[in-house]
Parts: structure tokens; C-alpha cells; sequence
């Protein structure tokens, strides 16, 4: 039987590196595990502290809408946050926090990403919570890979649901 294989698998193995191989200029505001059909990238989210950058956040969108969003990088040979990269987002409004996307970003660039949400495969939020400016969750459900992602996303002819968990905890700048 013929099954469908997403292209992070190679990519994971190449790049065994954590947190604690980031650069000197680098910090890490928090980690993210993906398990994605059998295989599973440890990532690191990353905080640049040479262009006061993080690569998580939380605002305000036109005053009520609480946006999250948190992207895992791997890190290459040289500490520097790489390929794969997995981003997700959260947004609130009116109740309870809600999963709006989440890409995983490989080898195949940013116009073939393996996507959940309005896009790519469905998924849900299972877990949440928000601890000060502490968050950490859970997505699960399946991701599909799409193509024309920058310019008019489709799911790519052959693609199938491939099944996905992903766990983060991160230290998120306050609200401004």
C-alpha cells in the first residue's frame, strides 16, 4: 500500500540541534514539538536579541481581537534558527481562544508549505492555557500539503491528510 510521506522527515533528521546550540545572539522565548505522521521535529522559538526580534507575539487586533502567533525554527550547523519552521495562530474574540492556522515550512519552501486551517487540513486548539504572559497549547488534527501557497493556495494534486500534534509553551512579550 502506497502512502503519502511528507518531505519534513529528512529535513528532522538533519538538523538534531536545540535551544542550547542557538547562536550568542539568540535566546530562546520557548520550544515547540510537532509530531507529524511518525516522525517528530523538536523546535526552538527564537528571540533575536541583536534586532530585539521574537518569533512570538500577542496583540490587539482593532481592539478585541487577542491574536497569537508562535513560530518554531530548527537550528542549522551554526546556531542559527532554520528550516523547518512551524507557525501557528491563535486569535480570541467574544469566548475562548480558537486555532485560526498552522505551516509547517520545509524544504519545499514557502510556497508549498504542509498546512491546517481555512487552506490546508482541519485541525483544533485541544489545549490552552495563558499564565500571565506565559502561553502553552496544543494543536492536533491533519495537515495537507498545498501549492501556490503565495499567491492563490491549493491542496497539491496527490496530497493526503497527514496527522499532526503540536505542543509549544513560550514567554510572550506583553501586550503593548
Amino acid at each position: 500500500m502506497a502512502r503519502f510521506f511528507p518531505a519534513p522527515v529528512a529535513v528532522a533528521h538533519a538538523t538534531p540541534l536545540s535551544a542550547a546550540d542557538l547562536a550568542d545572539r539568540y535566546i530562546a522565548m520557548g520550544t515547540m514539538t510537532a509530531q507529524i505522521g511518525g516522525d517528530t521535529l523538536d523546535l526552538v522559538i527564537p528571540y533575536d536579541t541583536e534586532k530585539e526580534r521574537g518569533s512570538a507575539g500577542q496583540k490587539m487586533i482593532m481592539g478585541q481581537f487577542l491574536t497569537i502567533n508562535v513560530l518554531g525554527m530548527a537550528v542549522d550547523e551554526d546556531g542559527e534558527p532554520d528550516r523547518p519552521m512551524l507557525q501557528v495562530t491563535l486569535q480570541k474574540h467574544m469566548g475562548d481562544m480558537r486555532l485560526l492556522s498552522a505551516e509547517l515550512f520545509d524544504d519545499r519552501g514557502y510556497d508549498a508549505p504542509l498546512a491546517m486551517g481555512a487552506d490546508g487540513g482541519t485541525g483544533e486548539l485541544s489545549e490552552f492555557t495563558m499564565e500571565g504572559d506565559t502561553g502553552s497549547g496544543v494543536v492536533t488534527g491533519e495537515v495537507l500539503r498545498l501549492t501556490g501557497y503565495t499567491s492563490g493556495p491549493n491542496v497539491a494534486e496527490g496530497a493526503a491528510p497527514v496527522p499532526v500534534r503540536i505542543e509549544w509553551r513560550v514567554d510572550l512579550p506583553p501586550l503593548e
